[in-house]
């Protein structure tokens, strides 16, 4: 693999990392701080809105929309693996494709992510409401998951997958997909603040 490749695929990832590092900088600190009394843990608020707070019998959108969040879950699953995959090439070339049960896992995303951006295109209220952005960053998204499964199947060099890894690094920090990094803040944020107020965990009925 080219080492020209590889060092313009780190300096994308590395745009990435530092341009997401400068949002949350900028980010922190904003909103209004909690004035009253304090009525119970922040961080057990955390810690519950990553847990249970996420279950479905907690989180409508899960419950109501079981197949969606099923399809959106293996959707992220393959994002990650893809993602993990190009950082550890761009760290060392030599690293084997990874275990055997995970190479079909961004086909099976690539899937997920053709499937929601169809239903989106289909249904007269998502179109409604759906930026260029969405329709980009769900198409680098699918391009990333393609790359991946050629690469783990032997169809995409090496050098392949990372010029398409590249490109989705460089359009990460600029729409949706920042939300990589901000669905963590937010949610550890809210659950915190929270938690501070005695709302989180939430009170079982008939009592705590």
């Amino acid at each position: 693999m080219s080492d020209t490749l590889r060092i313009a695929a780190a300096a994308s990832f590395g745009w990435t990392v530092l341009s997401l590092a400068a949002q949350f900088a900028q980010a922190r600190g904003g909103g209004r701080s909690d004035l009253g009394a304090r009525a119970g843990s922040p961080w057990r608020g955390l810690i519950y809105n990553f847990s249970t707070a996420m279950t479905p019998a907690h989180k409508e959108s899960v419950r109501l929309h079981p197949v969606e969040f099923g399809i959106g879950l293996l959707l992220h699953l393959g994002v990650f693996f893809a993602v993990a995959r190009a950082a550890a090439l761009i760290a060392a070339p030599a690293v084997p494709t990874g275990p055997a049960a995970l190479g079909v896992l961004p086909g099976l995303s690539l899937l997920a992510g053709l499937t929601l951006f169809v239903r989106r295109l289909a249904a007269a209220d998502l179109r409604a409401m759906s930026s260029p952005d969405d329709y980009l960053s769900l198409l680098l998204t699918c391009a990333l998951l393609a790359g991946a499964q050629a690469f783990q199947t032997g169809l995409l060099s090496a050098a392949g997958f990372l010029a398409v890894a590249a490109v989705f690094f460089l359009y990460l920090p600029l729409g949706k997909l920042r939300h990589a990094l901000f669905f963590f803040v937010a949610r550890a944020d809210y659950g915190r603040r929270l938690g501070y107020r005695g709302v989180y965990p939430a009170p079982r009925e008939g009592g705590r």
